[in-house]
């Protein structure tokens, strides 16, 4: 019987540990990443019907991730460290251009910054926010960026017309003008339309930015292209069944459809002011 080449052994050992490390199905499970909009818990149970889905259709094991903050998810999403992604569309646009992912699909529904103010009080329109305090998602989010754009059509300057006071989440910018730490509001419409907490009856809708493109639906192009159509096509299969029904409408996402040359076109609008905006931080 021939000595066993201890060498050759290890090498062997080491190509099959790289493989399997290439090939996220393999190493464990593929990490979906999704923007932190909301708190963890509240994205999990957000998002755990279609992770489910995706898992059960094309037999992948699937994980839920998130960030703690914009700037994080930003970063990890630039590195790389998830392998499909649920994201605001304007870091889609980004993560396709200078991470290597891959649309698989947008969501079907309109997003824009969704004014809000207590009723009773004086703020009934966009002009009343002067002399104001303004919370806002954070810098890096597209909705502070389109806010800021449309106080700036309405005629007043964020900083000097009126204070803008950043939060970490779409949720904690609506419960400050519910706590009344803030005047007033701007948030994502999928946040104004499913955030349930107490106290935001008492708040009213005074102004609204232009629409966007729902949240985008992307997948890392180091999985394999046979890899991406199952999970391109299981995405918007979904769309059809009960559960999935039962999922964009709980979370107001209404539905998948492809990206389109238009959509893109209109990211890029932002992409100046969002790039200007990660900088500075």
């Amino acid at each position: 019987m021939a000595p066993i080449d201890i060498r050759r052994c290890r090498r062997f050992v080491m190509g099959v540990l790289l493989f399997c490390l290439s090939v996220p199905s393999l190493a464990g499970a593929l990490r979906l990443g999704v923007f932190p909009y909301f708190s963890a818990e509240q994205l999990v149970a957000l998002h755990r019907p279609l992770k489910d889905y995706l898992a059960k259709t094309t037999g992948l094991h699937i994980r839920l991730v998130s960030a703690p903050d914009f700037r994080t998810f930003k970063r990890r999403t630039a590195e790389g460290r998830y392998d499909l992604l649920i994201t605001a569309p304007d870091l889609g646009r980004l993560a396709e251009q200078n991470a290597d992912y891959r649309w698989l699909g947008v969501t079907a529904n309109r997003s824009e910054a969704v004014f809000v103010a207590p009723r009773g009080t004086d703020i009934r329109r966009l002009a009343d926010l002067q002399s104001k305090r303004l919370a806002l998602p954070p810098r890096l989010a597209i909705t502070h960026q389109m806010a800021l754009e449309t106080l700036e059509g309405a005629g007043l300057k964020p900083g000097r017309d009126l204070a803008i006071m950043p939060r970490h989440t779409h949720d904690q910018a609506l419960y400050a003008v519910i706590r009344a730490d803030a005047d007033a509001a701007a948030v994502g419409r999928p946040t104004w339309l499913r955030y349930d907490a107490p106290g935001k009856e008492r708040l009213q809708v005074i102004g609204r930015s232009a629409s966007i493109p729902g949240f985008a639906l992307m997948a890392h192009s180091r999985l394999a292209p046979e890899m991406r159509e199952r999970l391109r096509k299981a995405l918007h299969a979904f769309a059809g069944t009960r559960e999935g029904k039962a999922y964009f409408s709980t979370t107001g996402l209404g539905g998948v459809r492809m990206i389109e040359p238009a959509d893109l076109a209109l990211l890029d609008h932002y992409l100046a002011r969002i790039q200007a905006a990660f900088e500075g931080e």
